[in-house]
């Protein structure tokens, strides 16, 4: 499950990385989903793959 400091990291690097740019909001809605939808033990699938990226790069250790 996400942690606060993954959560944290994640949101920092979408934001350094995308804050500006008109895909913006997309990207961080379907981080906000694909977190929940991680959370729950259901598959990514759908979901933007710049965020799934972002969601892998973040996730908690086993």
């Amino acid at each position: 499950m996400f942690q606060k400091e993954n959560v944290e990291a994640l949101f920092d690097e979408l934001d350094q990385e995308w804050r500006g740019k008109p895909d913006f909001d997309k990207v961080s809605r379907a981080a906000h989903l694909g977190i929940a939808l991680f959370d729950a033990g259901r598959p990514l699938k759908d979901i933007d793959p710049r965020a799934v990226s972002l969601i892998e790069k973040h996730k908690p250790s086993a």
